[in-house]
């Protein structure tokens, strides 16, 4: 069916890997009884609440688990986050294993999955543990996201579908920002350990909520995984230059903070908590942003921004500096505005496939800028580290102006404004 929208107003939440099409089912039918598609939306909500705050506290202790009890250096920790990414390297394959099964299944197993890990990681023997565990825990992270986007797009009403996967994402921070403040209360209390333990429980109560819910019988994905037209190239690029920039912050930020700099698991839980809070305001600002400027441009404002806070990095020496400098990135989660530009460039059944295949491109950064991260760091030290992870968000930010002119010399109405877009029906 043909309808017109704003551009990402469907698309899905932030940091999401490969959205599906989903056969329609109708969604539009689920209008007329909207109070009972709006109570499986609340049930989604407590899955998302309940696997996110497994998720924060799993974030908010790794880096002083492993550099604390194990030692591990800047050298080992990239191999260990290279390895982490191979499963979202592999998404598409990974979409389509599950392609037969429900969603509600997917969701539920994938929950259960990550559980395990996360109870594992108390018992590992050391780094090569460490590793199994990692790649375990990440296989049912990253084939999470396309059946929980799945599950929220089918039982989201017409013109409700953005707005839900909004709050999903909302629900997220939120759940994230409520595990940070539990970490940094409780880590002297229960250790490491007991947090591990906590973070899998939660796991398992979201595989529960997940189980129980109704929904599509089987996931689905448009029938070519990897387009190569021009436009969605220039999709890739930017998902490939957002995942270098995103994973040389991601490890390299926090070990800065915890090895150089001696912060303590309180503070950095004290400071995800605050990002945290910070990105529950922040993030609808941008979509909407997207939605008024075009994602085009506000990329480029986000990846010139970010390449401040890398430079920031590589010299500032004050401890505040470098909490407010971490926060600033934090609030500059763009993911979701790569998805959006997405949505202005595929079309029907190949919206699913070209983010399943730009998600496993963009995970090619994931496993190359650890190794070669962890690697410059050994060699040259932190401040060029930064400064490479710098150069990077100024080539991104050179690249999506010229997208952005390319655009309105075009005409391209879909990077700053309402558009056609047709939508799939299965």
């Amino acid at each position: 069916m043909t309808r017109h929208r704003s551009a990402g107003t469907d698309g899905p939440a932030a940091g999401s890997v490969p959205a599906v099409t989903v056969t329609s089912a109708r969604h539009e039918g689920i209008d007329g009884g909207r109070r009972p598609a709006r109570s499986m939306l609340l049930f989604l909500s407590m899955a998302a609440l309940s696997w996110q705050v497994g998720f924060g506290i799993y974030r908010s202790i790794y880096n002083n688990f492993v550099v604390e009890v194990y030692g591990v250096r800047a050298d080992q920790l990239g191999v260990i986050e290279s390895l982490r990414e191979v499963p979202g390297l592999l998404t598409v394959l990974l979409v389509a294993l599950v392609a037969g099964l429900a969603p509600s299944l997917v969701s539920g197993l994938c929950c259960i999955l990550m559980g395990v890990g996360l109870a594992l990681y108390p018992l590992a023997g050391g780094v090569l543990d460490l590793v199994v565990i990692t790649v375990l825990f990440s296989t049912g992270f990253h084939a999470l996201f396309p059946a929980q986007s799945t599950l929220v797009l089918h039982h989201a009403g017409e013109g409700q579908r953005g707005r839900w996967l909004g709050v999903m994402d909302s629900v997220g921070a939120a759940a994230a920002l409520l595990a940070m403040a539990a970490a940094a209360l409780f880590v002297t209390r229960v250790g490491f350990s007991g947090l591990f333990v906590a973070a899998a429980a939660s796991m398992f109560a979201g595989a529960v909520v997940f189980l129980c819910l109704p929904g599509p019988p089987r996931l689905s994905v448009g029938r070519r995984l990897v387009n190569l037209r021009p436009d969605y190239l220039t999709y890739y690029v930017m998902t490939l230059l957002q995942g270098a920039r995103r994973h040389f912050f991601l490890v390299f930020a926090l070990f800065n903070l915890v090895d150089v700099h001696g912060v303590k698991a309180s503070t950095i839980a004290l400071l995800l908590g605050i990002s945290g809070a910070a990105s529950i305001v922040t993030r609808p600002v941008i979509g909407r942003l997207a939605d008024r400027l075009g994602p085009a441009r506000v990329l480029t404002w986000c990846f010139g921004l970010v390449s401040l806070v890398f430079v920031g990095y590589a010299f500032a020496r004050s401890l505040g500096l470098l909490y407010a400098l971490y926060v600033l990135d934090s609030v500059l989660t763009f993911e979701l505005v790569i998805t959006l530009y997405a949505y202005t460039v595929a079309k029907g059944p190949e919206l699913g496939s070209a983010l399943a295949s730009g998600s496993t491109v963009g995970h090619i950064t994931g496993v190359l800028v650890p190794v070669s991260g962890g690697l410059l760091w050994k060699a040259a030290g932190p401040m060029v580290t930064f400064l490479c992870g710098a150069s990077i968000c100024l080539f991104g930010a050179g690249f999506s102006a010229w997208v952005c002119r390319r655009a309105a010399r075009r005409g391209t109405q879909g990077l700053a404004g309402s558009e056609t877009i047709t939508m799939p029906s299965g």
